[in-house]
């Protein structure tokens, strides 16, 4: 009588050792990202206390008009034509008027003016960058975070650290559920053993920040070079791209598009060739009313148009607590509505990548959220040196490689769910894809060396005596510990 043994599935042990390759080799990609985006977070802040002589003015009952703003932001630079104009919305606050430099166009930047709007008084002159009118240190660090200032080439880091880092927070949740699941799962134990104690800490720091994880892996693979390219596609495939909004005062134009990320680009540096300065000027207080009639509240931008045939556009900004952010397009000669785009009307993936932009740049609910993304982006960070103290602890012997936990024997079903799952998701995210089939490359490898050159000798290193207490069979079967 012969019997058939089922062979088990080798992917829990797949998991365990994509989750080491990961920890090991694109944790650095991953401890990078998250400690610039822990001072990214707070740049807001730090920005308004930077430059509060700038943003700021002593508040007052009294307002220049809009039009005498404007013309003395011209008269600094009288060669400039102006693109964008930010009015005062509170008492304290300082009109921007956007100017454009030519001098700085090879990075698409604006030069802000800013004026009182009590007094019409000039009071800075700074370059301004992307469509939020990032001040130089805030771009600065934007930079830093987004390409480590390395242009397109260290763009690519960060789409590698926001690729992976929902594989590793989700890989990581399922090891630690295998392991805990009979006791705490989000909870500290009294741990005995440094190396349980610090596992035990790295497992319940992660399952207490998956979802900041898992929402900072997804928003920030939406503006990476090449999955974020795949992410725009599906969305215009799913119909969830904004319908633009009309700007032609002519009939049978083509309508402005509609961009979530407009604010995180450079800004536009489109001027007004058709208007002169003195129409802008007076133009700008007549869009301004409309907007404001059209129930367009807090600050707004307006965009002044390229050419007389076409409107100015006017938006409110995405400001601290504001969640929705409205557009108009008025007629600048007798203030006419030509269309307008609420917020509540646009596609739902629209109002979700702008959800996820805003809270992911620390600005939709200010300094409260931007501390909260800096203590997750700091605890991002210790857990990754959490798992180099862990590796550390179970370094290799002689006969071990890298530390490498068990083999992986995967079943042909094992291939299939790999595929099925792997070949999609590396497509659409191609920096993962290419990495994640580095790592089965190498793991084969790996694999091949071990079986090679395995001795009768015991491989990991022994876990000292005050660490083998309370090993359960989970913990020894999944790698995450040693028996000696």
């Amino acid at each position: 009588m012969s019997s058939t043994v089922q062979r088990r599935s080798g992917l829990p042990a797949l998991t365990r050792r994509i989750h080491f390759y990961a920890g090991l080799f694109i944790a650095p990609f991953i401890f990078v990202a998250a400690l610039s985006g822990a001072l990214y977070a707070v740049a807001p802040s730090l920005e308004n206390v930077v430059y509060k002589d700038v943003l700021t003015v002593p508040a007052s009952d009294t307002n220049a008009p809009l039009a005498s703003q404007i013309r003395a932001a011209q008269d600094t630079h009288p060669d400039m034509d102006v693109a964008q104009v930010w009015p005062s919305s509170t008492p304290d606050e300082a009109t921007r008027v956007l100017l454009i430099d030519e001098s700085l166009t090879e990075t698409n930047q604006l030069r802000s003016i800013f004026v009182n709007p009590h007094t019409g008084d000039v009071i800075g002159d700074e370059p301004t960058y992307s469509g939020l009118g990032e001040l130089p240190l805030r771009y600065w660090i934007s930079s830093l975070h987004k390409s480590l200032h390395l242009g397109e080439v260290g763009e690519l880091y960060a789409e590698v650290a926001a690729s992976w880092l929902w594989v590793v927070a989700l890989g990581g949740l399922y090891l630690w559920w295998r392991m805990a699941r009979k006791r705490a799962l989000v909870g500290l134990e009294n741990a005995t053993g440094r190396r349980r104690k610090v596992l035990n800490l790295h497992g319940v720091a992660g399952t207490w920040l998956l979802v900041a994880m898992l929402g900072l892996s997804a928003t920030g693979i939406t503006w990476s070079v090449f999955a974020g390219e795949n992410v725009d596609r599906t969305i215009t495939w799913l119909g969830g791209k904004a319908e633009p909004i009309e700007t032609s005062l002519v009939a049978d134009a083509e309508a402005a598009p509609a961009d979530e990320h407009a604010d995180h680009h450079p800004a536009s540096a489109h001027g007004a060739e058709g208007l002169t300065k003195d129409e802008v000027a007076d133009q700008a207080a007549t869009v301004l009313e409309t907007a404001r009639a059209e129930g367009l509240t807090g600050s707004v931008r307006l965009f002044v148009p390229k050419n007389t045939d076409e409107a100015w556009q006017a938006s409110e900004r995405w400001v601290p607590w504001r969640t929705t952010s409205d557009a108009v397009s008025v007629n600048g000669q007798n203030g006419d509505l030509v269309d307008k785009l609420p917020f509540s009307e646009l596609p739902l993936f629209s109002k979700l990548t702008s959800w996820g932009i805003y809270l992911h740049m620390g600005i939709m609910f200010g300094l409260p959220l931007q501390i909260l993304l800096a203590i997750c982006a700091l605890a991002i960070c210790a857990m990754v040196v959490m798992g180099y103290i862990l590796w550390w602890r179970r370094r290799p012997t002689k006969n071990a490689i890298a530390g490498v936990p068990g083999q992986a024997d995967l079943t042909g079903r094992d291939w299939a769910i790999l595929a099925v799952v792997a070949i999609p998701v590396g497509l659409f995210l191609p920096l993962l894809g290419l990495t994640f089939a580095a790592m089965l490359v190498a793991d084969r490898l790996l694999a091949r060396r071990r079986t090679a050159f395995t001795t009768p000798e015991k491989e990991p290193v022994p876990l000292a005596a005050d660490e083998r207490v309370g090993v359960s069979g989970d913990e020894a079967e999944l790698g995450l510990v040693e028996v000696g």
